[in-house]
């Protein structure tokens, strides 16, 4: 019986800690699916950002995400990462830099265009191979991913709020079980004594 209970009681355990690793990695998954441009939090001065075009690679792979540092200027020959004007995040080889701003180009290609300097975020050091291609695919179905975590919680509510019936439906299935062992044997045991 001790071990009954003490498998139970591990049971339990277990399946709360996997409803809470759910849970937060569906939080997570959320988090990335409606702010895909920019993860991190305002004022880390770091910015993930996930990379969409292909003519930056090598430098940034296709998918990959983007380590974007706030504080670092963009230097000839660094990558540097921009606002477009319909407010995309975009990135660039910087070709020459002027007081008015950055003269920025592709790696794959061969034309340059400019760039403002309040437009230009930051200096890009680093990227992560293929979580940007995840943050992409989450952000293009972040209705159906939301509808599926709506659908979860909404289960998991109600497994909390029947969990008092199912537990007594259990008992009572129990209580049967016995009732119907025991009124067998006793019915065996009777049926050998005469009166």
């Amino acid at each position: 019986m001790k071990r009954k209970k003490r498998k139970s009681r591990w049971e339990k355990r277990l399946c709360l800690t996997g409803v809470g690793v759910s849970v937060v990695l569906l939080a997570l998954a959320l988090y990335m699916a409606f702010r895909a441009d920019c993860l991190l939090p305002e004022g880390m001065y770091r910015q993930l950002v996930p990379v969409t075009q292909e003519d930056m690679d090598p430098a940034l792979p296709k998918g990959s995400l983007a380590v974007v540092n706030e504080l670092e200027t963009p230097h000839e020959r660094g990558v540097a990462a921009y606002q477009t004007s319909d407010g995309q995040v975009a990135f660039g080889r910087v070709k020459e830099e002027t007081v008015e701003g950055y003269t920025l180009g592709f790696d794959q290609e061969d034309e340059t265009f400019q760039v403002e300097r309040k437009q230009v975020l930051g200096a890009v050091g680093v990227y992560v191979s293929g979580l940007g291609g995840l943050v992409t695919v989450l952000s293009t179905y972040r209705l159906t991913l939301a509808a599926a975590v709506a659908l979860y919680l909404l289960f998991l509510v109600a497994m909390v709020c029947t969990r008092g019936p199912r537990r007594r439906a259990k008992r009572r299935r129990e209580l049967m079980e016995l009732f119907a062992f025991y009124g067998e044997k006793y019915d065996l045991e009777e049926a050998d004594i005469e009166y």
